[in-house]
């Protein structure tokens, strides 16, 4: 295996734990202690840092880059047979998107 992959894998067992290094957080109104334990912040094998990662940037989308208009959304779901064909030819996915940009004229 590469380097980088070994690294990656050895940095998510050791997310989330507090022996591997948390931070202190105090409350300023009751005095409660709070340990945050560090996050790997890796970008293939974590899934807690990949889902706060997710959140963080549909977060940033909405609050920073989408007008405040309302926004529709189209999910295309595709048989298993067909996807390795539509990653493989840029012409059967124009037509895929052209199909569905008429029928969304149309509503």
């Amino acid at each position: 295996m590469p380097f980088y992959v070994e690294w990656e894998f050895c940095r998510y067992l050791e997310c989330v734990i507090l022996a591997h290094g948390f931070v202190t957080a105090r409350c300023p109104e009751c005095g409660h202690d709070l340990l945050i334990a560090y996050y790997c912040k890796g970008r293939g094998v974590c899934p807690s840092c990949n889902t706060r990662r997710m959140a963080e940037t549909a977060a940033h989308l909405v609050d920073h880059v989408f007008p405040p208009v309302s926004v529709r959304q189209w999910v295309l779901s595709v048989p298993k047979w067909l996807r390795w064909y539509l990653e493989r030819e840029q012409k059967a996915v124009s037509a895929v998107q052209s199909h569905l940009l008429r029928v969304d004229d149309r509503l």
